[in-house]
């Protein structure tokens, strides 16, 4: 409590309106005593936090002349002869407020609790959660305990769901809190948090959420997400220094049976009935039983085949299987189509050797380290240099995808950043822009393009800051984030050497190389026949020798180069079809034919945008 003697313009006015409503809200009341007023506040509100907080009710004059801030004792002894019905009210009010809260679980959600199966070590830790509360409020301790539970496991293993079940048994929210985040949310008393990255956190962001944490009433739970037994053992021997209740949680993968077990109550509960046996042998053949989360992708897959076959769950019949494809791929699938995809790329034969290198270079480390044979974690950043459209960023793409598939990065996320992504205005601004860049490619891969940029242009160019921070970043979160350095060949080299620490970090460079006429012509054909085009034979002469006379050109793009031209080649092909003999639009070859006139036209109209271009910045007539 906080304790004040104030003077102020039109206070009986002020009493006169001040209304129960009020008081509960602002926890501030004032009252009268002989010819002197006073304040008393649950909350330590400031001069100007008073005066906003009775102006923001009051509508007449209002000025706060006076504020004598008293102690508890002082402010009793002023009051003895009082009238303190109102005061005795507020107190009373106030006590109760501050009792001990306790999160009261729904019994019949609890009763679902053994229909859930598989996550042992969770429904253990639930149960003993509700019994320390209700012992709690028996002996009606006034404890304040934070629980803490530290959930550990692989992805699809259940720890969301055990989130949303707590969210319902309780009927509270769950606020995702990201420690590598500057600002932390408020909790409040319906609230729960859930810490993501804890061990990532700056020791003012942990203060931060702690101090947030003891603000809370009574007695509540706190939910930490951690990615293996080690580092949930990390955290949980750094909690243990200021809290007694800490555990670790674990979520192992589901067997074969459970994850059959959830599919099937899956249905039932979304009203789709199908035999155990025909359920069994959909799984099977569509080998859909790496995790929870495709078992779900699975459900939802047949019944939106039964919402579109007119299922009818009153009708009490099972589901007929009669015609049923998933549409989702699985993992598998997804990885051996990164693979097929890479492979079919046109040329980049070198890239592709050195790229499966680097795959079976990683796959091989990550077994040696998973057998114990090795706990250094090995340098995985890679160089791709070469001209613009030669084909990096797809491949970078295609290959964050494929290291995904093969569990050597958490997550399958490519972030593509340049200079202005990382490079600040002033100072101090560089630093936290490339800690931001590694914080949203965390798991996955962060694709620098033109990394030569940041080779700093003057003494006030703030790009050498750039790439200190990207080497301590890369030394900090080497088992994190992937990275990959992309630019022209020379320009790149001069940009490793910049800097002794980042040639030490990349494990090698991989070169690609501008593409020959022939795989030019390809790509070109491969673009068209992708959009449902046809080339007639003649076209490929006056590609190929279009081709032959810009491919030496300073700023020639490779792929770019043909995606916009054939973008040009489209839009001359409908131009000629719309203007031609109208009876040849029921031709479907007439609609899908590529000639040479629409080829020729293409050429020029592109050339006559590159020179207006050209002229526009300034690079000559």
């Amino acid at each position: 409590m906080h304790y004040y003697q104030v003077e102020f313009k039109n206070p009986n006015d002020f009493l006169k309106t001040q209304t129960e409503d009020f008081i509960k809200t602002n926890r501030l009341l004032l009252f009268k005593e002989d010819d002197a007023y006073y304040l008393i506040s649950q909350e330590n509100y400031n001069d100007q936090e008073i005066m906003g907080k009775i102006k923001d009710f009051f509508d007449h004059e209002f000025t706060l002349k006076k504020v004598k801030t008293l102690t508890e004792s002082d402010f009793i002894k002023k009051l003895e002869t009082s009238d303190r019905r109102e005061l005795v009210k507020f107190l009373l009010s106030a006590n109760k407020e501050t009792m001990p809260h306790y999160p009261k679980p729904n019994f019949e959600k609890l009763d679902e609790l053994k229909n859930i199966f598989g996550l042992t070590d969770f429904k253990k830790a639930v149960q003993g959660l509700i019994t320390y509360l209700s012992f709690q409020e028996k002996i009606n301790n006034n404890e304040q305990q934070q629980h803490f539970y530290i959930f550990t496991g692989e992805k699809g293993s259940g720890r969301k769901f055990a989130i949303k079940f707590l969210e319902f048994l309780f009927g509270m929210n769950a606020i995702f809190v990201n420690c590598n985040q500057y600002f932390v949310p408020k909790i409040g008393e319906k609230d729960f948090p859930v810490l993501v990255d804890y061990l990532s956190a700056r020791s003012k962001t942990k203060s931060d959420i702690f101090d947030n944490f003891r603000q809370k009433k009574g007695n509540s739970f706190n939910i930490i997400i951690s990615r293996n037994i080690q580092e949930a053992g990390s955290i949980r021997k750094e909690l243990l220094e200021d809290f007694n209740k800490v555990s670790i949680v674990n979520f192992p993968q589901y067997d074969e049976s459970e994850l059959k077990g959830i599919g099937l109550q899956m249905l039932n509960q979304k009203g789709v009935r199908l035999t155990n046996e025909d359920f069994e042998r959909l799984i099977a053949e569509n080998k859909v039983l790496k995790d929870a989360k495709e078992v779900r992708l699975f459900v939802q897959e047949l019944v939106e085949f039964a919402v579109r076959n007119n299922y009818n769950p009153s009708d009490e019949n099972e589901l007929n299987l009669d015609g049923f494809i998933l549409q989702n791929e699985s993992s598998v699938e997804d990885e051996e189509n990164a693979e097929k995809k890479l492979s079919e790329l046109i040329g980049l034969e070198e890239v592709k050797i050195v790229l499966n290198q680097q795959l079976a270079y990683n796959r091989v480390s990550a077994l040696r380290q998973a057998n114990g044979f090795s706990n250094e974690v090995l340098n995985r950043h890679l160089v791709f240099s070469g001209n613009p459209g030669t084909g990096k960023t797809v491949v970078a793409r295609l290959f964050s995808e494929i290291l995904y598939n093969n569990n050597i990065i958490q997550e399958n996320k490519l972030v593509e950043v340049g200079r202005t992504e990382l490079v600040g205005e002033y100072v101090g601004q560089t630093a936290p822009k490339v800690k931001r860049a590694f914080d949203d490619a965390k798991g996955g891969v962060l694709f620098i393009d033109e990394a030569y940029s940041l080779i700093p242009s003057s003494e006030r160019d703030f790009g050498h800051e750039a790439i200190s921070a990207i080497i301590q970043e890369m030394e900090n979160r080497r088992d994190e984030v992937l990275v990959i350095f992309a630019g022209y060949e020379e320009l790149m080299t001069q940009f490793i050497e910049t800097n002794p620490g980042l040639s030490s970090r990349i494990s090698r460079e991989i070169k690609f190389f501008d593409y020959t006429i022939d795989q030019l012509i390809a790509i070109l054909e491969l673009m068209i026949n992708k959009r449902h085009y046809q080339l007639i034979d003649d076209c490929k002469i006056i590609l190929h020798q279009h081709f032959s006379e810009v491919v030496n050109s300073s700023n020639f793009g490779n792929a770019r180069y043909i995606r916009k031209l054939v973008d040009e080649i489209i839009f001359c092909q409908a131009q000629r079809v719309i203007e031609g003999d109208k009876i040849q639009l029921e031709d479907e070859n007439f609609l899908n034919q590529i000639t040479l006139i629409d080829i020729k036209k293409a050429i020029v109209a592109l050339e006559t945008k590159s020179s207006k271009s050209i002229s526009l910045i300034g690079f000559g007539r």
